[in-house]
């Protein structure tokens, strides 16, 4: 079975999907002069080569390399500058969800869905000089399936037995089975340049990748300053359209304090300003050469909870640590994590009682009210609508005191000493929650709930940590509790970040949740071929959740991003990715 893109108009498939769905919609604008009307749209303005579009971020990426980074900005640098061989459209962005082609011209599947062969555009070349071949795929799987890179996701790839080039444009993936999500594991996520193969994968970690990592997307990372600015320019060996991108430069701007960086879009320093607070939507109204762009939130923010007594990790760690005698990884062993987590659970955080009358006694409701003027709602699960794995008839848990203080009496909390907190065993129920610094909408969210706690007679302390230590604070349970964000992709697999494995050093389960039947119906939901079965195995996990509340989850915001009205194109960006589709981006002189 050959795949072929959806087209809008009468088209080839077969070398010629981008000349004909990209050109096409472009060609009576740009095909030999540098703007020309809109002849559907006299009234549209002319589409203009050049300029440099100025990007205000939340956070600065934490590596040009993918496989490095853990931040979304990461992501968007990659997506940009390295290629992908599809392009994953998730479902409300406007566009038929699904995969379109990038590096890759086409795919096919064979031996009942156990071989995925891939036929690449032949003019994709890096800014090395050097053309982009299966070697460079091939070369890619091996970098994401290296024990001594230990890339964080490297489970998406165990399914894949080999990635064979039997031409230098033509990749072919082998399955040990067949199973859902095999087009999206082949597909994630950006090639890297079989150049790379002279850098141990052991020193990775050290490498300035700045400076090492050739460039085969749209764009090429011209320069970057730590801490002010990375600068993209357009790269020329793109396989794209040849007009495009329009655009000569981005420049990002990392400004984690919120402030700062709203005013910089309000002044007219930024073209764009990474995630406006609802709160600040009048302001911007009043701007008449501003706009918001909305898009459906497939983030969510959440309250994680510590489940594993923190004294206890550290002794572990500190065994295992001497044990590895400084190797350069050293992973934890899931079966005697989850004995630690049994053997030593967190004092007051390792009852579930507990932690779903945290999550009763928030008002999750009206943080969504008061912080989001309504932009936004409370998800039932981390697996959201209108995903098909996500259980419909699953509601959100209520705000009731009523019930949590009901609970956290079963659980064994009194105030015995009458001083307005609760206690067990002579221990006050005091709670240190982690916020990361220039998080301002997440410090208001702490401070709600340390409102709405302290009626319960739990104690709340918040504690902001600079996003550069933020995960490594977390990752070492040197916490109770933290506020924490995720980006749900459409891929649902809850082993990525809710599972034993997850647990271990370079994972995602911070709050050390271990749970074995949960643990169990997440790894046969995410190798069942069949949706229907898949679908009820998901909502299985997803009661388990509701009642475990290894997470509160507080909100699912509506992604605001803004946009200065002098910036055309931006139909296409997304909540996952705020630059989706800047290669047709353009600007109108001011």
């Amino acid at each position: 079975m050959t795949f072929s893109p959806r087209c809008p108009i009468n088209a080839s498939v077969n070398g010629q999907i981008r000349k004909s769905c990209f050109l096409s919609l472009l060609a009576l604008c740009l095909s030999g002069c540098e703007g020309c009307r809109n002849k559907a749209n006299p009234n549209q303005p002319a589409a203009q080569r050049g300029g440099t579009l100025v990007v205000g971020l939340k956070a600065e990426p934490d590596s040009p390399n993918v496989y490095l980074g853990k931040l979304a900005e990461s992501a968007w640098v990659a997506n940009r500058t390295l290629p992908r061989l599809a392009r994953d459209i998730p479902p409300g962005s406007g566009e038929a969800a699904g995969f379109k082609p990038e590096l890759a011209d086409r795919w096919e599947w064979q031996d009942d869905g156990r071989t995925l062969t891939f036929t690449l555009h032949p003019k994709g070349s890096w800014s090395n000089g050097q053309p982009i071949t299966c070697e460079d795929v091939q070369f890619t799987w091996r970098a994401q399936t290296s024990p001594e890179l230990a890339w964080r996701m490297a489970s998406l790839k165990r399914h894949i037995t080999a990635v064979e080039c039997p031409g230098p444009l033509t990749a072919v993936f082998r399955f040990d089975t067949a199973y859902p999500t095999a087009l999206m594991d082949a597909n994630d996520l950006n090639i890297l340049p079989s150049s790379l193969a002279s850098i141990p994968f052991a020193a990775w970690r050290q490498t300035d990748w700045a400076t090492q990592l050739p460039a085969g997307g749209a764009f090429k990372l011209e320069r970057r300053t730590a801490g002010s600015e990375w600068v993209l320019a357009r790269h020329d060996g793109w396989q794209g359209a040849p007009e495009q991108p329009l655009l000569d430069r981005i420049v990002l701007r990392p400004l984690p304090d919120y402030s700062a960086r709203l005013n910089a879009f309000l002044s007219g320093d930024l073209h764009i300003a990474d995630q406006i607070q609802p709160v600040d939507l009048p302001q911007i109204a009043q701007k008449p050469e501003l706009k918001v762009e909305r898009r459906t939130g497939w983030s969510y923010t959440y309250i994680g909870w510590n489940t594993v007594d923190s004294a206890a990790y550290a002794d572990y760690r500190k065994r295992i640590e001497a044990a590895c005698a400084g190797a350069e990884s050293c992973p934890e062993d899931p079966a005697t994590l989850s004995a630690l987590a049994v053997a030593h659970p967190h004092p007051l955080l390792g009852d579930p009682r507990v932690r779903q009358a945290l999550t009763l006694g928030i008002d999750r409701n009206s943080i969504v009210d008061t912080l989001l003027t309504g932009e936004g709602e409370v998800p039932a699960t981390p697996i959201l609508a209108p995903l098909p794995e996500h259980d419909s008839q699953l509601a959100p848990p209520p705000f009731d005191t009523k019930r949590a203080l009901a609970l956290l009496k079963e659980a064994g909390f009194s105030d015995s000493d009458g001083d307005g907190t609760l206690d067990k065993g002579g221990r006050p129920f005091a709670l240190n929650l982690l916020v990361q610094a220039g998080t301002a909408l997440r410090r208001q969210a702490s401070e709600l709930i340390q409102r709405d706690l302290s009626k319960l007679g739990i104690a709340v302390t918040i504690t902001p940590v600079e996003n550069s230590s933020f995960f490594q604070t977390v990752g070492r349970r040197e916490m109770d509790a933290w506020i924490g964000g995720w980006v749900a992709p459409t891929r649902v697999d809850m082993t990525e970040m809710l599972h034993v494995n997850a647990a271990a050093r370079e994972g995602n389960n911070f709050g050390t949740w271990i749970h074995a039947e949960a643990d169990g119906l997440a790894l046969q939901a995410r190798d069942t071929r069949d949706d229907a079965a898949r679908a009820v195995l998901w909502h299985r996990w997803e009661r388990l959740f509701a009642t475990e509340q290894p997470y509160t989850l507080l909100f699912r915001p509506r992604y605001l991003v803004g946009v200065r009205r002098d910036v055309h194109g931006t139909e296409t960006l997304l909540s996952t990715d705020i630059l989706n589709g800047v290669e047709t981006w353009w600007l109108s002189p001011r």
